[in-house]
């Protein structure tokens, strides 16, 4: 079992390039199961439809998510403001060409608009500016200053506010993933994968010390629950 004391940041079988297609594909599945019956879509809606719902004008609310994977969360949170009859024209990011041509699929499966950019969320051009910034599960994969860049970045695209969710470090955090990643999905990708993550995940402390570094100065990070942190800031 790792020391979860500090980050322990080892080595994830899916950002290996050389993946198999099949395995990724397995893998990406098992992780939107997972984002399902962890609740990632309402922890994000809730403060999506208050922003939206305090800063009306006439065209449709943007939402930019970043390195978004599947595009799970984006498309589900697309669903969501259509039923309540909420304008958001949601766009994706990933640098995996893979993973967005399965966003595009699902897109056109749910009868879904998104825009999707092909970039690499800390080393390629700026982020297309939006109404509000998102990303979902992606910091914990990166070191202390990739992290500042990110925060930097998502805030500079952002009109009105950023939204980071991801896994917080602790050891019933650890092993509640390490039980779900197992009962919900075969992926042997994701078995490795998940209690890794956790491993390698910020705790709040440190999330607020780099959101300070940042320059994101009165942002809020709450628990959200199962396993989760919520990183709020306004422009």
């Amino acid at each position: 079992m790792p020391n979860l004391s500090k980050r322990n940041r080892l080595p994830e079988w899916m950002d290996q390039p050389d993946i198999d297609p099949a395995l990724h594909l397995h893998a990406l599945q098992g992780l939107a199961r997972l984002n399902y019956f962890s609740n990632s879509v309402n922890l994000l809606w809730k403060p999506l439809r208050k922003l939206a719902q305090a800063n009306p004008h006439s065209g449709d609310f943007s939402v930019l998510d970043v390195a978004t994977g599947s595009g799970d969360i984006p498309l589900a949170l697309n669903q969501k403001a259509r039923k309540a009859g909420i304008n958001m024209n949601f766009s994706v990011t990933d640098k995996s060409s893979f993973a967005l041509n399965l966003v595009k699929e699902k897109a056109l499966q749910k009868n879904s608009q998104v825009q999707c950019f092909e970039t690499d969320a800390l080393h390629g051009p700026d982020f297309p500016v939006h109404d509000v910034v998102i990303c979902s599960l992606f910091m914990h994969h990166l070191d202390d200053d990739e992290a500042i860049s990110l925060m930097k970045r998502m805030a500079k695209a952002a009109k009105i506010a950023i939204l980071i969710n991801d896994l917080e470090r602790s050891w019933l955090n650890w092993n509640m993933v390490w039980i779900a990643s197992h009962l919900l999905t075969t992926s042997p990708v994701v078995h490795m994968d998940g209690p890794r993550s956790v491993a390698g995940a910020f705790n709040q402390a440190e999330v607020a010390k780099l959101a300070k570094q940042a320059g994101l100065l009165g942002a809020t990070i709450e628990t959200r629950w199962p396993c989760r942190f919520l990183l709020s800031w306004n422009k």
